[in-house]
C-alpha cells in the first residue's frame, strides 16, 4: 500500500458516496423503525457524537502518520492481534458489500426488474463493480468524483420538487411515546457515522494530508443526507406509513411531478441508487481484497470474493427476514466492532508513544 495515487478530495468524496449511501439508503428505514416519528430528533441529537467520533478518528489518523493500519499493528501488537484485526475487517467489508448487493437486488426487483431473472441483474451489476475494484482506488475515487455532482443535483431536485407535498406538522408531536425511541434511533444513526473509520484504510494511497475541518464538513453532509430524506418521508407520508417503507428516500421520487404532463420521474432514482451502490461495493471489496491478499498479483482472490457474493445474493432469502437481520444484528454488532477496533488502535498508539518516550 505504498502507491500514492489519490488526493484528499478523493477521500472526502469517497466517504460521502460510500457512507452517504449507507445512511441515505440502508440506515434510513432502520432509524424510522427504531424511533418512528422522533427519528428526526435522533438524527439532530446525533450531531454531537458524530463530531466527537470524527475528531477521534482524525486523532488516530494523525498519530498513524499515513502508516498502513496492518503495518502499524505488526510493529506494535502481537501477530495474533494483527491476524484477528485483518480477518475481522476483511469480513466486515465483504459483508457490507454483500448487504449492498442484496439490498439493491431487492429494490430493483420490487420496482423495475420484475420480469428479469435475478442472475442477469446481479451479474451485470457486479461486472461493473468488478471492473472498478480491479482497476483500483484511483478509478473508484475518480468515478465517485464524477457521480457526486449528478447525485447531489438529483437529491436537491427531488427535495425541492416535493415541497408542495410536504406537511411539516406531521413531524409533531415529539416524544409522544417517551424518550426511549429517540435513544434507540441515536444508536442506529451513530452506526452510520462510525463508518468514517474506513478512511484509515485509504490514507496509504494519499498524496497530501487530510484536514479536520473538511472531515467535519463531510460529517455535516452525512447528517444532512440522513435528516433531509427522513424528515421528507414523515412530512410526505406520515410517520406510520414512513415506518412501513423499506426505501423511504426513493419512495419520494414517486410523488414528484414536473408540470401537468410529466408525472413519472422516479426513473432518475435508478442512477442515484446504482452509482452509490457501485462505489460502495467496489470500494468495500477493494479494501477487503487488499486485507486478505498479500500480493497484487492475486487477482483471482478478488474475483472469488465477487463470485461468493453473487452466489450468496442468488440464494433465496425473503426480504422481511433480510431486513430483520440487518436491523437486529448487523448494525448493532458492526457498531460495537468499529468502536472496539478504534479503542484498540488508540491503546496501541499510546503504547507506541511510550515506546518512543513521547508524550502523546
Amino acid at each position: 500500500m505504498d502507491q500514492k495515487v489519490i488526493q484528499a478530495l478523493h477521500i472526502y468524496v469517497l466517504i460521502i458516496m460510500n457512507t452517504g449511501f449507507m445512511v441515505h439508503v440502508l440506515l434510513l428505514p432502520n432509524i424510522l423503525t427504531a424511533s418512528q416519528r422522533d427519528a428526526w430528533i435522533s438524527v439532530i441529537i446525533s450531531v454531537v457524537p458524530c463530531f466527537v467520533w470524527t475528531l477521534f478518528i482524525f486523532y488516530i489518523y494523525k498519530k498513524l502518520d499515513k502508516e498502513d493500519i496492518i503495518s502499524f499493528l505488526k510493529k506494535w501488537s502481537t501477530p495474533f492481534v494483527t491476524y484477528i484485526f485483518t480477518i475481522a475487517f476483511g469480513l466486515y467489508f465483504i459483508i457490507n458489500a454483500f448487504i449492498t448487493v442484496k439490498f439493491t437486488v431487492i429494490w430493483a426487483k420490487a420496482n423495475y426488474t420484475h420480469d428479469i431473472p435475478n442472475i442477469v441483474v446481479v451479474s451485470l451489476f457486479t461486472f461493473i463493480c468488478i471492473f472498478a475494484s480491479y482497476k483500483g482506488i484511483r478509478t473508484i475515487s475518480t468515478l465517485a468524483l464524477l457521480f457526486l455532482p449528478v447525485v447531489t443535483f438529483f437529491g436537491i431536485f427531488v427535495g425541492l420538487g416535493n415541497t408542495s407535498n410536504k406537511n411539516y406538522e406531521l413531524l409533531f408531536p415529539i416524544f409522544e411515546s417517551g424518550y426511549s425511541n429517540t435513544l434507540n434511533g441515536i444508536l442506529y444513526t451513530s452506526a452510520g457515522y462510525l463508518e468514517i473509520i474506513v478512511f484509515l484504510f485509504l490514507t496509504p494511497y494519499l498524496k497530501n494530508k487530510l484536514k479536520a475541518k473538511w472531515l467535519l464538513l463531510v460529517g455535516i453532509i452525512l447528517i444532512m443526507l440522513t435528516l433531509g430524506p427522513l424528515m421528507g418521508a414523515i412530512a410526505e407520508f406520515g410517520s406510520v406509513e414512513a415506518v412501513k417503507m423499506r426505501n423511504p428516500a426513493y419512495e419520494q421520487w414517486k410523488l414528484l411531478r414536473f408540470g401537468y404532463y410529466i408525472t413519472r420521474l422516479d426513473f432518475l432514482s435508478i442512477f442515484q441508487w446504482l452509482s452509490g451502490a457501485m462505489i460502495r461495493i467496489s470500494l468495500c471489496l477493494f479494501i477487503g481484497y487488499k486485507l486478505i491478499s498479500n500480493s497484487k498479483h492475486q487477482k483471482w482472490i478478488l474475483l472469488s470474493l465477487y463470485l461468493l457474493i453473487v452466489i450468496g445474493t442468488l440464494i433465496h432469502w425473503d426480504a422481511t427476514s433480510f431486513f430483520n437481520l440487518i436491523y437486529k444484528y448487523f448494525f448493532p454488532i458492526s457498531s460495537l466492532f468499529l468502536l472496539s477496533a478504534a479503542i484498540i488502535l488508540l491503546i496501541l498508539i499510546f503504547i507506541k508513544g511510550k515506546g518512543k518516550g513521547e508524550t502523546l
